[in-house]
């Protein structure tokens, strides 16, 4: 079985060898963006780290995980932003990567359930009472984004949305949770965060277009579980991808239905180009499952390139909440 579902997910690298066509745009565009990229983190996110945390420490701990994360979906974040012919806003991107971690981490990691309900409230621009030195940070962050983007009723609108399948999220970790749930919480989860995100570069998307992007957050979601399947497995999280209800065969089918979609929608050229990320986000994939000694060369390699932003983890910002806590969100 194993043999035969890793000769599977080699094969999709081979079905999907087309997006290939794209990797090298994709190399190129993560080259010289990612300095700027750096450096919109280094003028807005340190700055307010610095102001929140006094720990020398402590400082340093938090900045390098909410930097790998800037970096990385900032990196997405500006990837779309070319795909759909929008400015490259770097300070809004390198902000809300940093929120994306440190955001994950408050819900997941703290032992104060009120958080779930009073994030509602930071969320929707209401007044916010922080309770710790790492809900001021959020806040403050959060702050940053709304003064870099004019139009952000859109991103609110999925953020709320995001922010109630985040919440359900914590069935993840019971004990024979149904499938439909965790069908709902997984592709919710996908599909609202990167629309999200999305709507932080262009508010003004099209009903047609909204689905588009939230249905490659929900192939993204897949993906990175995919990759996390081991590690969600250790720590008692179930996925779809841990369960083998999605595997990489199909992932790779789903991309390739939507990849005319996203022609269509935005262009042969801009979506090759995309497309060469995907590819490369792929081929890390199944190469690391299915050919470990392999995929640690392949680790080397891309530790000396820009395009290892888009595959970067990083540290959690705080540690998790210890498993099966109760949490009145839930409720």
């Amino acid at each position: 079985m194993r043999i035969g579902q890793s000769l599977s997910d080699l094969g999709t690298l081979v079905r999907c060898g087309r997006f290939a066509a794209g990797l090298p745009a994709a190399i190129g565009f993560a080259h010289g963006t990612l300095g700027g990229l750096n450096n919109a983190y280094d003028r807005r996110v340190t700055a307010a780290v610095e102001r929140a945390i006094t720990d020398v420490a402590e400082r340093a701990r938090m900045d390098a995980a909410l930097r790998a994360m800037s970096m990385k979906m900032g990196m997405a974040m500006l990837s779309y932003a070319r795909l759909a012919g929008r400015a490259q806003r770097l300070e809004a991107a390198a902000l809300a990567g940093a929120v994306t971690r440190l955001y994950d981490d408050l819900v997941d990691g703290s032992v104060d359930g009120s958080i779930g309900y009073r994030l509602y409230d930071l969320f929707n621009n209401r007044p916010f009472t922080a309770s710790t030195d790492l809900e001021r940070l959020l806040a403050d962050l959060v702050a940053e984004i709304r003064c870099q983007v004019q139009r952000i009723d859109p991103a609110v609108i999925a953020l709320n949305s995001l922010h109630e399948y985040q919440i359900l999220s914590r069935h993840q970790q019971e004990p024979g949770v149904e499938l439909a749930v965790l069908e709902k919480i997984c592709r919710g989860k996908g599909a609202m965060a990167n629309l999200t995100l999305c709507s932080l570069i262009k508010p003004d998307m099209d009903a047609g277009e909204r689905e588009l992007v939230m249905a490659l957050g929900e192939v993204f979601q897949s993906l990175d579980d995919y990759m996390d399947v081991h590690l969600d497995t250790r720590n008692g999280i179930a996925t779809l991808a841990s369960l083998g209800v999605i595997t990489l065969t199909d992932i790779g089918l789903r991309l390739r239905e939507l990849r005319p979609l996203l022609a269509t929608c935005y262009g042969r050229g801009p979506t090759r180009r995309y497309y060469g990320m995907i590819y490369f986000v792929l081929l890390k994939a199944a190469v690391e499952r299915r050919l470990p000694v392999l995929g640690q060369l392949f680790k080397r390699l891309i530790r000396r390139s820009s395009l290892k932003v888009f595959v970067i983890k990083g540290t959690d910002a705080l540690p998790a909440a210890p498993r099966g806590e109760a949490d009145p969100c839930d409720g």
